[in-house]
């Protein structure tokens, strides 16, 4: 009895076997298969398009140098290699920068990017703000530099003025020729010239190495050593003058060499830093004998 359902059974799954093979090779499962494998392909293919059209994958462009370019210009120049930009902060002044014009962008020029890569830019703002003039009256020259420099306010030069003190400052003339009185608001960028102590006989002053320097750090040392810059001569295309190197000065530098306080030194510019740069020579013991 059992051996007899047991060929039943037996009989039963080769069938149902042989009915799931005969449906695997049929039309319709045939059919049905390779449009589900079309459909799928299609929908992998599709997803691969969208994300490759919308990543840019594979596609760089160099960011462009856009500083110091009015903001108009500067989309211009985004926009023919095709990036996008987005300004996020246009409150914090440069000094000697053209109003709204782009003082710093991330990333920056000449960084690899993915086409259609938003850059983030920093604008000089289109008006100016002003700031209430520092207190200077009998402060140290030195003191009132920094403080007019941290305001954004120009020294254009120092007037050296006789008197019992050395160094202090006594008054300030604006540009328009008018004593500019201590907290009254004056526009950032505007420019000055400082009256200082400078005893009651005749001073000298060391005649600082400005060889190197850029033309801005040259200035603050002029005035730290009480002395006036003079004539600015450039020497080639120099585009921006406060980032340019001094080549040469005039009076030359000489190790204890004084001039009297309040005199002008010329400089000479360039934009090489390696033309600006003087070696300094071995010492003595390391010479072959």
């Amino acid at each position: 009895m059992q051996l007899c359902f047991r060929l039943r059974d037996d009989k039963k799954y080769l069938y149902l076997m042989k009915q799931w093979i005969l449906f695997l090779f049929s039309k319709t499962f045939l059919k049905t298969a390779f449009f589900s494998v079309f459909g799928v392909l299609f929908v992998l293919a599709g997803v691969l398009w969208w994300m490759n059209s919308t990543t840019q994958h594979g596609k760089t462009v160099v960011v462009p140098d856009i500083r110091l370019l009015e903001l108009s210009e500067a989309v211009e120049a985004l926009e023919a290699v095709g990036l996008s930009y987005e300004v996020i902060d246009s409150t914090h002044y440069v000094p000697g920068v053209k109003e709204g014009a782009v003082v710093e962008v991330f990333p920056k020029a000449y960084a690899e990017v993915k086409l259609g890569r938003t850059l983030f830019l920093s604008t000089n703002p289109s008006s100016l703000p002003k700031y209430p003039l520092p207190n200077y009256k009998d402060q140290l020259v030195s003191y009132v530099l920094s403080k007019f420099e941290d305001k954004g306010f120009f020294v254009d030069s120092l007037v050296l003025v006789p008197d019992l003190s050395h160094d202090l400052v006594l008054k300030v003339i604006d540009e328009k020729g008018v004593l500019a009185e201590e907290q009254t608001p004056y526009q950032t960028g505007s420019h000055f010239v400082l009256y200082v102590s400078g005893g009651e006989s005749d001073r000298n002053a060391f005649l600082p190495d400005l060889i190197g320097l850029t033309y801005s750090q040259a200035q603050q040392t002029l005035m730290t050593y009480s002395l006036n810059l003079g004539a600015t001569i450039i020497d080639g295309e120099i585009n921006d003058t406060a980032a340019a190197f001094v080549l040469r000065q005039f009076p030359e530098f000489q190790m204890d060499a004084e001039v009297p306080v309040g005199s002008s030194v010329d400089l000479w510019l360039t934009s090489d830093s390696s033309a600006a740069y003087v070696p300094q020579a071995p010492p003595l013991d390391s010479l072959p004998q």
